[in-house]
């Protein structure tokens, strides 16, 4: 088994995590979420992990369990993770994503694997009730609302040691400097600005959020506090995605 922390190659391993918002999207909006993806599987220098939000599916959810306060929390939580198997049934066809990962054996060789490529990541197989004993004390998260889809790209992110993170958003996220602000913001879950602050000092990750509100940028939420050249890291994250 490959532990937290182990390195397998020297490809540069990313996790996108592309929010129900923009899958649920539609016309022009959804064709660039389409281009943004075949983009990626061009893309011969790097190992990409997908992951997909709930969007309104998970949504309705929260609105039945705001109804009917008396539901079980954890439960919830992990019904709505159970519903997110759904949304990557849906990429997978609207996407073209014809590499899945749906088991913890499937993971485990993607990840020894060097092969530049794109893998569509489900949830179950690094992430459910039977396997999270891999998780690190104190980076287990929260069973409840405060946790959603960003932080469960994240732990995949941890899982397999990738080098960058990648959060699709729709709404504009020019100002946003820090992963607190934009949890503040109710851009990502509080759960990533929790976590983020425990990551172990020898796993650098840099967390981007990449949003198409209007054109496709990019922002660096996280910079690594042990760099000498954060700022110059910081400048080199924003712009435009070529």
């Amino acid at each position: 088994m490959v532990t937290v922390g182990q390195k397998s190659a020297q490809t540069k391993i990313v996790v996108v995590k592309i929010g129900g918002a923009s899958l649920f999207s539609a016309g022009a909006e959804f064709a660039q979420v389409h281009s943004f993806v075949e983009n990626l599987k061009r893309d011969r220098t790097t190992r990409y992990f997908i992951t997909l939000g709930g969007g309104d599916t998970v949504e309705s959810m929260r609105t039945l369990h705001r109804n009917h306060p008396q539901l079980d929390m954890r439960k919830m939580h992990w019904r709505c993770v159970e519903l997110l198997e759904g949304t990557s049934d849906v990429a997978a066809e609207l996407l073209d994503l014809e590499v899945r990962i749906k088991s913890t054996d499937q993971l485990e060789h993607a990840i020894i694997n060097p092969t530049p490529g794109c893998y569509l990541v489900d949830v179950s197989s690094f992430y459910n009730p039977g396997c999270i004993d891999w998780v690190p004390k104190g980076l287990v998260p929260a069973e409840n609302w405060d946790t959603t889809s960003d932080t469960l790209a994240w732990l995949l992110a941890l899982r397999i040691k990738a080098s960058q993170l990648q959060l699709i958003k729709k709404p504009d996220c020019s100002k946003v400097q820090t992963i607190e602000q934009a949890a503040q913001l109710g851009i990502v879950d509080s759960q990533l600005a929790i976590l983020s602050k425990k990551q172990p000092q020898d796993w650098k990750l840099d967390t981007l959020v990449v949003y198409h509100t209007n054109g496709w940028r990019k922002q660096l939420l996280t910079i690594d506090p042990f760099s000498e050249n954060s700022a110059n890291e910081q400048e080199n994250y924003l712009g435009t995605i070529p």
